[in-house]
């Protein structure tokens, strides 16, 4: 239904009778008072049904004040009012309401005010009448049931009443050799090498050493760990060696190690649960962990948040089924939004937290580019390049790469760092292109390459191209009226020579955060984490850097609750565990052996690697087994606010672009 609408809208915005005819030329529309022009994108307008019988719009414009070549792109929402024209096919448009207006940009109330007055303007101008047929279709679609295609089956979720980590293998371990002693498996989300000599496994995580004889059990922790292993952390993994230098913990707590093969969600409590209640509400939460996890007190059911997701079961230890947040008990709505788990109210239909992911989720990140533009590295393949089939669509991609390769008809597509291009050849050179491959919006979300489906080309001239990416890009997915984490489907990683990794929804505790989108939960004892994952950055993204979508710079001031603050510098201290045996037999499901004392170790809060960009800039660093990736730096935000700090309770200066570990949910 989406794609008739948009077929739809398309022959209106073409034949100029209903919107701009401006969309894709150098000419803009003004508005009377010529202060400020507006122009709607070629990106379809999307209709729904409102309240009290209206109908809401909403789309991607630029905005241009006059006599200035600076250029302001966001998304707007408006609502209006129709009614039937006897003997015509159209409905009449009245009665225009702006209700929301967000950029990638902080604006001064009276610059916003400015594009507000314009959007007026253009709307009574431009819509005055749309096609029955049109309207008719928002509102069926709107009655009808939310139908992404995204999966929201239950991932395993495994409890524990003991601190633990959770590694995830994807698949059976696949070996590659770093030399002619070490290999590492490179599916793992952890350090994982093992010494083919001596047939001993080595893992690094949470700041420890661990060894074992098998890869996926019987792990133990190891204080003396060679020097050459080291060595080999230090050439094949430097990323990870260098922040090893500086992790230190106040209090080191040797977790269970618990391995999955798949996708896994963990809720580990630091020993029998804790309960708190919440004041005004049937609900209480488990203070003694680091998962969302809370039960309703009258019913003694149990509700879970992963990645954005709601499960629920009448018991920790298993039987959990994903429940639709519209059908969460009343008392999530009535957290209140200074409480200590006002994080989740994102994930509660009904609540402005959730309004605000959903509506940040649709802002664009736009650059412009010359229409010139190539890029001057080719793109590598394990062996020759191989494609396969897109179901659904007329598309074929390459699965022996880790850059996302399209093929349509005679050419190729490549997007890189939220920009596409085009070749004659699958290694390129390659063009900046100035249209998508036809049938991208068709991409599946089973596929693993759904995410560059919100890569858009929003406008070109004989000059330049726009280009630029919604929060989908970054598996960040509005799902009815809450935003998720990634699609739900286990993606598995591709090799032959080396191993290529697909993005995951589970397994990283990613919780949404309204100054940096969606995070891993970084912990040191619970879940896992970047402490424990190596390959943190397999999330969306993963052909760039999962992290460069976060929300808009602009924050209205209810958007920050009262709690919100830096966290403590340094992690609350937790004790060891205490009477700790010098031995545990080493069972697959039993607790690794312990040592019987625990090296002291400083009190200083690790320094994670690695910074976020605020905007598409930088390629993440990659293992070195990979293949060597095209680095691109994409053009300049087209513009920054011209007078920063003025919209009242707004902060003089925008969030640190890198969230370190201390502002960050323990």
């Amino acid at each position: 239904m989406k794609a008739l609408l948009g077929t739809v809208l398309v022959v209106m915005l073409s034949l100029g009778g209903f919107a701009s005819t401006k969309i894709a030329g150098d000419k803009d529309t003004k508005s009377p008072d010529n202060e400020v022009s507006v122009e709607l994108l070629n990106v379809s307008p999307e209709f729904k049904a409102g309240d009290n019988g209206t109908i809401e719009m909403s789309s991607v414009f630029l905005a241009k004040k006059k006599g200035s070549a600076d250029e302001l792109f966001g998304s707007f929402w408006a609502e209006f009012d129709f009614e039937e024209r006897t003997a015509s096919k159209n409905y009449a448009i009245k009665n225009w309401k702006v209700n929301d207006i967000r950029l990638a940009e902080d604006l001064s109330l009276e610059e916003k005010a400015k594009i507000e007055k314009a959007f007026y303007t253009e709307l009574k101008s431009q819509f005055k009448e749309l096609p029955k047929s049109t309207i008719d279709a928002a509102l069926k679609t709107s009655r009808a049931a939310v139908n992404t295609g995204l999966n929201n089956d239950a991932p395993p979720i495994i409890y524990t009443n003991q601190p633990a980590a959770l590694i995830i293998v994807n698949g059976e371990p696949f070996y590659e050799e770093l030399d002619k002693r070490f290999s590492k498996i490179a599916n793992a989300g952890a350090f994982i090498v093992k010494d083919n000599k001596r047939d001993t496994y080595y893992m690094y995580g949470g700041g420890l050493w661990f060894t074992s004889e098998n890869a996926l059990q019987g792990w133990e922790y190891n204080d003396d760990v060679p020097n050459r292993v080291k060595r080999v952390m230090k050439k094949h993994a430097r990323e990870l060696y260098d922040s090893m230098q500086n992790e230190h913990y106040q209090a080191r707590i040797i977790p269970d190690l618990i391995f999955s093969t798949e996708p896994a969600e963990l809720i580990s409590t630091d020993g029998s649960p804790k309960y708190v209640l919440i004041p005004n509400t049937k609900l209480v939460y488990i203070e003694n962990s680091d998962a969302e996890v809370f039960r309703q007190v009258d019913t003694n059911t149990f509700y879970a948040l992963f990645s954005g997701r709601w499960f629920v079961s009448d018991k920790l230890e298993g039987n959990w089924q994903y429940l639709a947040p519209g059908d969460l008990p009343a008392g999530f709505a009535q957290i209140p939004e200074n409480h200590d788990k006002a994080n989740v109210l994102v994930s509660v239909p009904g609540t402005k937290a959730a309004e605000n992911a959903v509506r940040d989720a649709q802002v664009p990140s736009v650059t412009r580019h010359d229409i010139s533009t190539t890029l001057d590295t080719k793109v590598a393949y394990n062996g020759d390049p191989e494609f396969a089939a897109i179901d659904g669509t007329n598309l074929s991609y390459a699965v022996n790469t880790s850059s996302p390769v399209i093929q349509w008809n005679n050419s190729y597509y490549l997007v890189d760092e939220a920009v596409w291009y085009n070749s004659s050849s699958p290694y390129g050179p390659w063009q900046i292109a100035t249209q998508r491959p036809a049938g991208v919006e068709e991409i599946p979300a089973d596929n693993p390459l759904y995410n560059i489906k919100f890569v858009h080309i929003y406008k070109n001239t004989d000059r330049v191209v726009y280009t630029g990416y919604t929060s989908g890009y970054t598996g960040s997915y509005v799902y009815g009226p809450t935003v998720v984490f990634g699609t739900g489907f286990h993606y598995h990683g591709w090799h032959g020579w080396f191993y290529y990794h697909h993005p995951m929804t589970y397994g990283y505790g990613f919780f949404y955060d309204p100054f940096y989108g969606w995070v891993p939960v970084y912990s040191p004892w619970f879940r896992s984490s970047f402490y424990w994952n190596w390959h943190w950055h397999w999330g969306w993204g993963w052909n760039w850097h999962w992290y460069g979508y976060r929300p808009p710079y602009y924050r209205p001031p209810h958007y920050r609750p009262p709690h919100h603050r830096p966290k403590p510098e340094h992690p609350i201290e937790r004790p060891g565990r205490p009477q700790q045996p010098a031995q545990l037999p080493a069972q697959p499901d039993r607790r690794p052996a312990q040592p019987s004392t625990l090296p002291a170790q400083p009190g200083t809060r690790p320094v994670q690697p690695g910074t976020m960009p605020s905007q598409p800039g930088t390629r993440p660093v990659q293992p070195d087994v990979r293949p060597a990736q095209p680095i691109h730096r994409p053009a300049q935000l087209i513009m920054r606010p011209s007078q920063p700090g003025t919209r009242p309770m707004q902060p003089a200066t925008r969030p640190a672009p890198a969230p370190t570990p201390s502002q960050m949910r323990r």
